[in-house]
């Protein structure tokens, strides 16, 4: 990187202290915004911040700022004071502080492209001004040119330093210190807001930034050892991939694959966790509470428990590489790029309404290959059902905002339920290898695989017995009219 034609980059350093205020009961956070005011030397600086998300622009948030006559909140300045109404400004109360030292360096990666790297060192003080979270950072800011310069700068930051997204700004982390919150808890994905004009190619854009997002709003309740951290980061990749499936006839098919293949690392990385933590939850405690007590089932329980410490380890360890971060800020340019809309199809640039029908007769009708001969499949055949109805159905829910809602919501609620019920057989044949690892050859008699086909011909018991349900489920699915095909008729 180097200097445009004719000047040369100066670096800056400051000392920042930023006060963050809200009222007690944080009406601000509550509406997604943050305040604080910033002294510099002798200048205070008022800021408001938006919530942080993937937007349009990447990760970003939105801020306005002005400046003010000292540390005290401003309610009447130009930009921010609006923010602030009279209910809100009489209550307004210190909630903590950060204290900053900032390296600010000019990048110029290209001569059309500014970036403003603003390296930050410090620490984040609650009420009583003590330490309580080290800050170390850096913040890449776009001032001009193409977005991707700045995943392609990041990229070759992490080259070189063992660096992680942080989707969590400043003041999200100060108001967790404030509020005496423990770990971060799991999130579930939030519907993708879709409107009729936009083209294939932002819906794609705008559903891969969602995904993105909510795997990201999940890494640390993940990293604290959640279950269903865990649990909502597969979800958010597997939903990924299957939208990348749905616009499979419309994307270059090496990119397509390059991107799924990007996001399959990581659900192998997650998956033996998430595996360990349905067999405990899902098959091993019912079976207990429902068969005799038995010695045995202590020891593969506490077994079970030794495995799932190393398989949370490892997801610790995956999410903590620099592999892991890669892959994001890669798929990130992807996203951003131009390359798959260039060489795509041309419906990209159609307004989506007139492309969705045609991406979900194809799910639609890769579903009914698969449930071919039903009642004589194998397992493995059912599984290949299992995946098609979960692609269709995750297809289904992001664009099911263009149609209408009862008939959406009718169709989408067949889909759950047959594929719950081939999850629950899925889940079983998971169990069985994990039965097998856990008990090879059941060496020294511990019982563990006796306890194993207890649990498990329990479970097929069931199961069996359910048979007639899943086999009128999935023909109610099949006969039922598609909702999309109700909005072109």
């Amino acid at each position: 990187m180097a200097a445009s034609p004719g000047t040369s980059p100066r670096t800056s350093r400051a000392r920042l202290v930023s006060t963050y205020y809200d009222t007690p009961d944080h009406a601000l956070a509550h509406r997604g915004v943050g305040l604080r005011v910033r002294r510099h030397g002798r200048k205070f600086v008022q800021t408001v911040k938006t919530a942080g998300s993937l937007g349009e622009n990447g990760l970003a948030r939105g801020e306005w700022e002005d400046r003010v006559a000292s540390e005290h909140p401003d309610p009447e300045a130009a930009q921010t004071g609006p923010f602030l109404t009279p209910e809100i400004a009489k209550r307004l109360r210190p909630l903590f502080r950060t204290e900053v030292s900032r390296l600010t360096i000019p990048l110029v990666p290209e001569p059309a492209t500014r970036i403003e790297a603003a390296i930050d060192r410090g620490q984040i003080c609650d009420g009583e001004a003590k330490p309580t979270e080290p800050i170390s950072e850096v913040e890449l800011e776009l001032e001009n040119g193409a977005s991707t310069a700045l995943y392609d700068v990041a990229l070759k930051l992490l080259r070189v330093a063992p660096l992680r997204l942080e989707r969590r700004s400043k003041a999200e982390r100060g108001y967790r210190l404030a509020s005496g919150r423990g770990a971060a808890k799991a999130v579930h994905a939030a519907p993708v807001a879709l409107n009729a004009s936009l083209t294939g190619e932002a819906v794609l854009r705008r559903a891969g930034r969602a995904c993105l997002d909510h795997l990201l709003c999940n890494e640390h309740a993940a990293l604290a050892g959640d279950d269903e951290g865990i649990h909502q980061m597969r979800v958010a990749v597997r939903r990924l991939r299957a939208i990348l499936s749905a616009f499979a006839p419309l994307l270059p098919k090496a990119q397509r694959q390059w991107a799924s293949d990007r996001l399959r690392w990581l659900t192998d990385a997650l998956g033996e966790a998430r595996n360990l933590d349905a067999f405990s939850t899902a098959l091993v405690k019912p079976a207990r509470a429902a068969l005799p007590i038995a010695s045995e089932f202590e020891r593969l329980t506490q077994a079970v428990r030794r495995r799932r410490r190393t398989a949370h380890a490892g997801v610790v360890a995956a999410i903590s590489s620099p592999r892991y971060t890669e892959a994001l800020l890669e798929l990130l340019r992807w996203l951003d790029g131009e390359d798959w809309h260039r060489a795509g199809d041309a419906a990209l640039q159609q307004p989506i309404a007139a492309v969705a029908p045609a991406l979900l007769d194809h799910c639609h009708a890769r579903a009914e290959r698969c449930a071919k001969h039903f009642a004589r499949q194998s397992p493995t055949k059912r599984h290949r059902l299992r995946i098609a109805l979960k692609k269709m159905r995750y297809a289904a829910e992001l664009l099911a905002g263009l149609c209408d809602p009862a008939e959406t919501r009718q169709f989408i609620q067949h889909l759950k339920r047959l594929q719950d019920d081939l999850g629950d057989a899925n889940d079983v044949a998971v169990a069985q290898d994990i039965i097998a690892s856990l008990a090879p050859s059941d060496r020294g008699s511990t019982g563990i695989a006796l306890a194993g086909r207890r649990i498990l011909d329990w479970h097929r018991e069931r199961i069996a017995k359910n048979e007639p349900n899943v086999r009128r489920h999935l023909n109610e699915l099949l006969v039922a009219k598609p909702f999309w095909q109700s909005e072109q008729a």
